[in-house]
């Protein structure tokens, strides 16, 4: 079943998507970019989001077809993650298979990394500020540096090793990538439920600029500056 605005459910789809138009965007990159997006004080719309996101990318939009299907993949992925509930369960990787190979053990280190790194990368898109979270944030951010700094070291690790050979001790590598995984999920939920009061805030404060400005442009209105 294909991925809808209401419905994702195929990972492959969306990176198929991605391959046609030639994009060296991982999904672990928008998995992790959307998560912080939704996670900061002033969450940032799709539509501004996603060209920082290409930006830099030799994804090749010509043919128009090919990217509305990619935009299409890629909102319903948003809006699969804006309704996750990070207080009933830890966030989401995308689904991957990877080979019991030092090659699929590196490949697994690097995508682990860029979903840490983009998630920090949608933080700072939607204006996050150091005062902005909690003390358990502000640990959990701290965790999701830790894990980030092993990952590095394990790919770098394997990435000295023959690529296509066995994996030494997969079963107990495996393991440990997994345990890196679940502290990025829950370090990323406690990041995210930590910046709640400082998203109400923003939120509040939007809301009252926005009324003030209809005040002042009502009809009617008098203009105090005379």
């Amino acid at each position: 079943m294909p991925n809808t605005i209401d419905n994702y459910n195929d990972d492959q789809a969306t990176r198929d998507a991605l391959a046609t138009v030639g994009s060296e965007r991982t999904l672990h990159e928008f998995y992790g970019y959307f998560f912080g997006c939704m996670a900061a004080p002033k969450p940032a719309l799709p539509s501004s989001c996603l060209p920082l996101l290409f930006d830099a990318d030799k994804a090749d939009f010509s043919s128009l077809e090919d990217a509305d299907s990619l935009m299409a993949d890629l909102m319903s992925l948003w809006n699969f993650i804006s309704r996750w509930q990070p207080e009933e369960e830890p966030c989401y990787f995308p689904e991957t298979e990877y080979a019991p190979t030092n090659a699929g053990f590196k490949q697994r280190g690097s995508d682990d990394q860029t979903m840490v790194q983009f998630f920090i990368r949608g933080l700072d898109t939607g204006s996050t500020k150091e005062n902005d979270f909690s003390d358990d944030a502000i640990d959990a951010m701290h965790d999701l540096e830790d894990s980030a700094s092993q990952l590095q070291k394990l790919t770098q690790q394997y990435a000295q090793k023959d690529p296509e050979a066995p994996a030494d001790d997969p079963e107990r590598t495996a393991a440990l990538y997994d345990e890196l995984e679940e502290i990025i999920a829950d370090s990323i939920a406690r990041v995210t439920i930590g910046l709640k009061d400082a998203k109400a805030r923003a939120a509040r404060k939007a809301a009252a600029a926005d009324k003030a400005e209809k005040d002042r442009t009502r009809p009617g209105a008098r203009d105090r500056r005379r």
